[in-house]
């Protein structure tokens, strides 16, 4: 736990009448800040007075919604050392980072603004706001679990195509292979004599084996 900053504790209340404040988180509007993050703030501060201002700086804490004495973490401070004069307005961005181990849930956060009157060593402190947000995980730039399952998907998909493949490739081989063997069975018991019957080729192979068999008779 964190201790309440000595520069709070040192700062008188804001003069009643002397500055109107407001303040806007352009990147968080819904008040949801991410464990980790720099959260940027925009406060505004109108001088209703009639005397200048030196806006010195801005500090903020973390505080337990329980118990807003608890400190849970204090933030950097900034200074500006900006002066507002009387009836005028200025606008001052702060920016602060919640520590990336605060748990995730709702916390009180307070801004305040550290001011002067121009020629005084008088300081006093304008809470610009103190209310409750929520402290939620901070997104993932790359879903790495999402990432392992859909390369697991993928894996397995490509593997059962594989395997269809191979087997269906492994049958219609062997369809080939059968086809090209009956065709050479045919071819060893092809009948010539069939083919050639009746052409004139095969009346002088006739006329040639009854002379050889006549000579061998002699």
């Amino acid at each position: 736990m964190g201790q309440p900053s000595e520069l709070l504790n040192q700062l008188s209340a804001a003069t009643p009448g002397s500055l109107t404040t407001a303040i806007y988180f352009p990147e968080h509007p819904t008040k949801q800040f991410p464990a980790g993050d720099v959260i940027t703030a925009v406060i505004s501060a109108h001088n209703d007075a009639s005397k200048a201002y030196n806006l010195t700086a801005i500090v903020a804490s973390l505080n337990s919604p329980m118990d807003f004495s608890m400190y849970i973490q204090n933030f950097t401070h900034q200074v500006y050392f900006k002066e507002l004069p009387a009836g005028q307005e200025v606008s001052l961005e702060y920016k602060f980072r919640l520590a990336p181990q605060v748990p995730t849930r709702d916390f009180s956060v307070a801004v305040h603004l550290v001011y002067e009157e121009m020629g005084t060593p008088s300081f006093y402190s304008n809470t610009v706001f103190n209310g409750t947000v929520e402290v939620v995980e901070k997104p993932r730039l790359i879903d790495t679990e999402g990432l392992f399952m859909g390369a697991m998907i993928i894996g397995t998909t490509g593997l059962i195509a594989y395997w269809a493949f191979s087997n269906a490739g492994d049958k219609f081989g062997m369809k080939k292979a059968a086809g090209k063997k009956k065709v050479r069975a045919e071819a060893v018991a092809f009948d010539e004599d069939e083919w050639v019957k009746g052409t004139p080729y095969d009346v002088d192979k006739r006329r040639r084996a009854a002379a050889a068999g006549k000579g061998a008779k002699q």
